[in-house]
């Protein structure tokens, strides 16, 4: 503890997932291990366990800092935050009770700052790359991580480069404008990652794109943490994730692996879920090929917004957390998407964006093919809020009147 009574981070290294290669934690890293792992911050969790219950991170703040023990700021009491995180896990019967299952929650990560979880990772890994002295980041993003970022980065003092599609939602756009984010639109959106790497090693900028350095992960595993928390240290028996990157879901079972070994939760992992859409769908196609790695998704067509990852950083790691889990990958249209954010604003009032109303419709067809049973607790993953995408909704039949009378 400090002298505020904060609990100080446990992070004690780096490790790549695959081979087991450790890195200090001191200063900023990219990605470079060659064997396909995963650059991930490792903690003491033995020390944890003897210091730390469960019942004193009930305690915490209603924010994702109430987990900063399993965070990598070395300063809490001094994070980059806007009160991102302890989002609401909202029962939702009406929706169970339509699609025929027990029990349904869905996770509604639009309460976050900027309407979408990407605040998550924004906040912590801004916060860890101030302590580390970062001056400038550079990304890559579909739209919603870029403002994100164009955000906390304002927040940090910290100059913040964003490449978004030319499509990308004015929401998003106005983010990243507003914040100060110099940001750069793109037509060929399979190359913009190389465009981030170029601009890096000819800048000195840091590369944050999508599992190219560790902490966007640590942000976006307090999803799961915060699961497990609001479900009483109890796991779901299915989560539905709709997957651009694979970040999230990828972060989500991290932490489900640290609640274990700390003894907080016990059981199985919940069986993955991924839900993209028709018209990118590279998990989806290598999931049902019974491949270990994606192909890249050739034309894109799918609604402005997220999931547009023709070639998903996370494809080969998600694909393995689905068969470890007894998941599934299940593509959705556009149309049944769309129809999808109605069913949940009419059904219980969470107004989701499109590409989260996807798991609404991966559920339903989980039910129909029997990987999910009736009888089972299930988590939707919504990511972000409608207001993000209200451009891409359909219009609202509304009706004009001059009094009272033409109220029916």
């Amino acid at each position: 503890m400090n002298a505020d009574g904060i609990t100080m981070s446990y992070l004690t290294h780096l490790e790549c997932s695959r081979c087991g290669e450790r890195f200090a934690a001191d200063a900023p890293r990219n990605h470079e291990c060659k064997d396909g792992g995963l650059l991930f911050a490792r903690y003491d969790l033995a020390r944890l366990k003897r210091e730390v219950t469960a019942a004193d991170i009930a305690h915490g703040a209603c924010s994702l800092w109430r987990y900063a023990p399993l965070l990598p700021a070395a300063d809490p009491g001094n994070a980059v935050t806007l009160g991102e995180g302890w989002t609401p896990l909202l029962k939702s019967p009406r929706l169970a009770q339509r699609l025929g299952c027990r029990e349904l929650w869905v996770k509604d990560e639009g309460r976050n700052p900027s309407g979408t979880f990407k605040d998550r990772g924004a906040a912590v890994a801004l916060t860890r790359y101030r302590e580390l002295g970062v001056k400038t980041v550079a990304l890559n993003s579909s739209g919603n991580a870029g403002g994100a970022w164009a955000l906390y980065a304002a927040r940090a003092d910290i100059a913040c480069v964003n490449l978004l599609p030319s499509d990308a939602q004015p929401a998003s756009r106005k983010h990243c404008s507003l914040a100060g984010a110099l940001t750069y639109l793109v037509e060929d959106w399979h190359a913009a990652g190389r465009f981030v790497a170029e601009a890096c090693a000819k800048n000195g900028w840091f590369n944050v794109c999508t599992l190219k350095e560790p902490y966007r992960a640590e942000g976006k595993k307090t999803m799961g943490l915060e699961i497990a928390e609001q479900l009483g240290w109890r796991l779901p028996d299915a989560i539905v994730y709709p997957m651009g990157g694979g970040l999230g879901a990828i972060a989500i079972y991290k932490a489900f692996d640290e609640l274990r070994e700390l003894g907080w939760i016990s059981g199985g992992l919940p069986r993955l879920i991924v839900t993209q859409y028709e018209g990118c769908a590279p998990v989806v196609k290598a999931f049902e090929e019974d491949r270990q790695e994606c192909e890249p998704w050739g034309e894109i067509s799918i609604l402005p917004g997220g999931l547009k990852s023709p070639n998903p950083p996370g494809g080969r790691h998600v694909l393995k957390l689905m068969r470890e889990t007894s998941g599934a990958a299940i593509a959705v249209s556009t149309d049944e998407a769309l129809a999808a954010v109605a069913e949940m604003a009419r059904a219980e009032g969470i107004f989701a964006c499109p590409e989260s109303a996807t798991t609404l419709v991966g559920l339903r067809k989980a039910l129909a093919r029997g990987i999910i049973r009736a009888q089972e607790r299930v988590v939707l993953m919504s990511t972000g809020s409608g207001l993000k995408s209200i451009p891409s909704l359909p219009e609202p039949r509304e009706l004009l009147i001059t009094s009272s009378a033409g109220v029916v």
